[in-house]
């Protein structure tokens, strides 16, 4: 139940259609991996076609967000890499209402893989910004985003998920590090430029005992980012050779395809008995799966990163609450937005027969009083406008509620 004390508000034909983590394999969320060209084309697609939609494609989910016709399973399966997706994908949808909190609680990092993670926020504003860009939000879309949006910044301000922030970076650097045990983790391999490998190399920084090399095929953002976070900047072809000599290799890269192979990887460990811990932080993968049936390889993709880092049963449930809370609280106001919106017609038909009213009712009565003077006659015109909107004012509080039947 939603908590309105004036009843459900019309949500304006809003829906949702989506894979994501909790139905879905990492194998099948990669099918819409979409790249920002992707995205920029369905925008594109959608504009000339006349949707009002919006596509959000992180590592955790693709969903697709619009307002109009409920059937938008259609054009959420042509995003589809390739062909032969099938009928019995489990596709979660939301309509309505539904929608609305679904959306809610994935900016707030409430439906996330890890929970209450922080990328997702900056991830759900460049959808939208996207999509206006585009032109193919429309006010409704608006008002729900900017609410969401703003739903996400109150949890990660307010709340305890907010002071103590997690992400994949993080829980990636974790999980990789307990898979080493006891082994000394000495050299660490960060392959990326983006967001996510900027939140591995943060997390090692913090960490500060082991060497990290960063390699990209962008030189310049390569030797920013490991100076910011205390790593050395290497080109792509050093790649076999630092493998050769490293404890943990993180994957971060955003590439279609698989960068980094099983052939390069059991070139790595050979015959030595070492272990190497392969993060692929990828969506669609970007480690050849394969590389998981070396030996002395252990290959982690963000299922797994899931199954082993569990922090959802790790979050107090006072913390948990607390942020459900505020979302609710949202959702409410949102609530209240939609009624006033859909009273402003009603309402501003009615200020305008109160006015005809007064103004019918103060001459009537001048009309009788044919003696007072000019100001005097100005009080009797202003005295029946107050009274209008005196008894106007809780009517109109009352339609913005939705509490005053028609």
């Amino acid at each position: 139940m939603y908590p309105y004390p004036w009843g459900v508000p019309s949500i304006p034909s809003f829906h949702v259609v989506g894979v994501s983590h909790h139905r879905t394999t990492v194998a099948e969320r990669e099918r819409f991996a979409l790249t920002r060209t992707d995205a920029e084309a369905a925008l594109e697609r959608f504009r000339r076609e006349g949707l009002s939609a919006l596509v959000l494609s992180t590592c955790n989910r693709c969903e697709l967000y619009w307002c109009g016709t409920p059937d938008g399973d259609a054009w959420f399966l042509s995003l589809a890499r390739g062909s032969g997706i099938g009928t019995d994908l489990s596709l979660s949808r939301y309509h309505g209402m539904a929608a609305v909190r679904h959306l809610f609680l994935v900016s707030s990092g409430l439906d996330s893989q890890i929970l209450g993670e922080t990328e997702i926020l900056s991830q759900v504003r460049r959808a939208y910004d996207a999509a206006r860009a585009a032109g193919t939000t429309t006010r409704d879309m608006d008002l729900i985003f900017s609410a969401a949006l703003a739903a996400g910044r109150r949890v990660r301000r307010e709340t305890v998920l907010g002071h103590h922030p997690a992400s994949v970076s993080s829980a990636a650097v974790e999980v990789g590090r307990q898979r080493l045990g006891d082994y000394p983790v000495r050299n660490v391999v960060v392959l990326g430029a983006g967001e996510a490998a900027e939140g591995v190399l943060r997390t090692l920084y913090q960490a500060g005992d082991s060497r990290v090399a960063l390699l990209t095929r962008h030189p310049e953002r390569a030797r920013a980012l490991a100076a910011a976070w205390g790593a050395e900047a290497g080109s792509w072809e050093e790649l076999d050779q630092r493998l050769q000599r490293a404890d943990l290799l993180f994957v971060a890269t955003a590439s279609a395809r698989p960068v980094v192979t099983a052939a390069q990887l059991s070139r790595a460990v050979g015959r030595t008995g070492r272990r190497l811990v392969v993060m692929d932080l990828a969506v669609p993968r970007n480690v050849e799966p394969s590389s998981a049936t070396i030996d002395g390889i252990e290959l982690l993709n963000l299922d797994d990163l899931q199954r082993l880092c569990c922090p959802a049963g790790e979050t107090p449930s006072d913390a948990l609450a607390e942020a459900e809370a505020i979302v609710e609280d949202e959702l409410l106001r949102l609530g209240l937005s939609l009624r006033g919106r859909e009273a402003a017609p009603r309402l501003a038909e009615l200020h305008r027969l109160s006015q005809a009213m007064a103004e019918e009712e103060s001459e009537w009565a001048l009309a009788r009083l044919d003696s007072l003077s000019e100001v005097d006659r100005q009080v009797v015109r202003e005295m029946a406008d107050r009274l209008v909107r005196r008894v106007l004012y809780p009517v109109s509080r009352g339609l913005r509620a939705g509490v005053v039947d028609d």
